[in-house]
């Protein structure tokens, strides 16, 4: 049995370009996987950047679901992650528009779900309402003795790995120990880079980079062959946008129109106008930043896809350790705390543009 597993879609996230990259890429997964022709597709959650997407994203969703159900005739499973699971009971859930669609099996109402496709029993768990229900569904999850093969599919951290933390307030926790119950294949969700936890578990990773810390790594679905033994597992990359972390521009003795100089030039050898590019300037003494050409990099900007430059203050020799709130430190409590977490309605580059010229301001 083959089966295409891939997650995180976060349809609905990003501004303008952004949003559209997002969904290509969603689309572009769904092409090669209908070239594929897997016997399953399982999606392990956050197809969803919200809870309430716009009608259409909703309508983009229902597109591609309907092409892998509908018309390629392939079985699919998708469940809700924590993007997209309603936080109160009342709140509809979005995935239940495409509960009568053909071929197509969602799992959203926050608790465990066995079901037969053809002779594999799909074990599933939603993102839940509280850890506390996810640790009650997660102790009824058994494998159907009677299938001849058995896949659970899950939303959420493995416990105790800390690099599998998305920094989201409402991502919730799985013990390893659920993974040993005798399934031939764990398909998880949550974690946005493709990666193997155990020879039977993997993370899909998301099908577009999110957030800068993805810059390095591919983006894609898995395709898994289920024999009897460890699973077959090959990682087909898809197109993403381009992510790009400049090394760090120090503006220790150097001129405003020095460091101007240098962050033009870093910036135009990445061919900018296809990428997302972040560089940061430190060591910038008050004064030297007060100099800086605003306009000149505003013009820079609009040769990329997406130019963030940042700033930090050198921090004076003689500064009272006691009174280190000063604009560098700030700027990065600040560029941190975004980091982690969900913007939802406005660009994430422009409230970090906006906010940080507040705090120099301030300084």
């Amino acid at each position: 049995m083959r089966i295409a597993h891939f997650a995180d879609n976060h349809l609905g996230a990003g501004q303008d370009r952004r949003e559209q990259d997002i969904l290509d890429g969603f689309a572009l997964a769904v092409d090669k996987i209908i070239a594929l022709r897997p016997d399953l597709v399982i999606n392990a959650g956050d197809l969803f950047h919200t809870v309430h997407p716009t009608n259409r994203i909703i309508a983009f969703a229902a597109e591609q679901l309907l092409r892998l159900g509908r018309d390629a005739k392939i079985p699919t499973v998708v469940i809700s992650g924590n993007h997209d699971s309603p936080k109160q009971r009342q709140i509809g859930a979005v995935l239940s528009i495409f509960k009568d669609f053909e071929n197509i099996s969602v799992v959203y109402k926050s608790r465990y779900q066995r079901f037969r496709i053809g002779d594999c029993a799909i074990s599933a768990v939603p993102h839940c309402l509280t850890t506390g229900i996810l640790k009650e569904e997660l102790a009824k999850v058994a494998p159907d003795p009677e299938a001849r093969h058995n896949i659970l599919v899950l939303h959420g951290v493995v416990a105790g790995i800390k690099e599998f933390q998305m920094a989201d307030l409402s991502e919730q926790e799985i013990d390893s120990s659920h993974f040993h119950k005798g399934f031939d294949y764990v398909a998880l969700g949550h974690y946005h880079n493709f990666t193997r936890v155990e020879p039977n578990v993997y993370y899909s990773g998301s099908t577009e980079r999110l957030s800068q810390a993805e810059a390095a790594h591919a983006k894609g679905f898995i395709e898994a062959e289920l024999t009897g033994g460890e699973p077959k597992v090959r990682f087909h990359e898809i197109r993403a946008r381009d992510m790009v972390d400049l090394p760090a521009l120090t503006a220790r003795g150097k001129s405003a129109d020095q460091i101007m100089e240098e962050l033009v030039q870093a910036v135009r050898k990445q061919k900018p106008e296809d990428k997302i590019i972040r560089v940061k300037l430190t060591d910038i003494p008050e004064e030297t930043y007060r100099s800086l050409a605003f306009d000149k990099i505003a013009e820079l900007k609009k040769e990329a896809f997406s130019l963030d430059v940042r700033f930090e203050k050198e921090i004076a020799p003689n500064a009272d350790p006691q009174m280190e709130v000063n604009l560098g430190r700030l700027d990065l409590t600040f560029e941190k705390f975004l980091e982690a977490h969900v913007v939802e309605g406005i660009d994430k580059a422009r409230l970090r543009t906006a906010a940080l010229e507040y705090l120099h301001r301030a300084e």
